[in-house]
């Protein structure tokens, strides 16, 4: 099934900001692809857990559709739980706090990166380890369910280069 325009428009102004050319549209639940019209979710992936460590991190990229639209929910089989959350600065002090959604724009791009959103993965029943994958259901108010493949790299890998100032806090 072909991506939509606007997909299409946001991979490429992504690889012109340096973001790594695997961006790949995320298959929906039941085999498909997120709705022409709906939220696609690119480039989800995680770092590998460290030692013993019950908690994890997803970051995503999600590109909205036709209307406005709001992440509600995560789950994952491989946590007893999973959040998003975001990164604030306090005084000073970064402390993070779940968020009860997250607002996607029509037409536009919301980077999960670190210092940012993100998506908590608590009660880890497996170590994350670097080349492996684990599927994500993110469930928004008006998209379908899109679940998604999450790559997880190395421990020192770094969030993809580029212009995050499209990231709505």
């Amino acid at each position: 099934m072909p991506i939509s325009r606007f997909a299409a428009a946001w991979i490429a102004a992504a690889a012109a900001l340096g973001l790594p050319s695997a961006i790949h549209a995320a298959p929906a639940a039941g085999g498909g692809m997120a709705a022409d019209n709906g939220v696609a979710v690119h480039e989800a992936w995680a770092r590998a857990s460290a030692g013993a460590a019950t908690t994890g991190v997803v970051y995503v990229i999600l590109m909205g559709g036709d209307q406005v639209d709001t992440l509600v929910d995560v789950s994952t089989p491989v946590a007893g739980a999973a959040e998003v959350h975001e990164s604030v600065n306090d005084n000073g002090v970064m402390k993070m706090r779940s968020v009860a959604g997250v607002s996607i724009p029509a037409h536009s791009m919301v980077t999960f990166s670190p210092g940012g959103y993100h998506i908590m993965l608590m009660g880890l029943k497996r170590p994350l380890a670097a080349g492996q994958s684990f599927p994500l259901t993110l469930r928004f108010v008006h998209t379908a369910p899109v679940t998604v493949d999450v790559t997880v790299r190395g421990l020192g890998h770094a969030a993809p280069m580029g212009d995050h100032s499209h990231m709505k806090m």
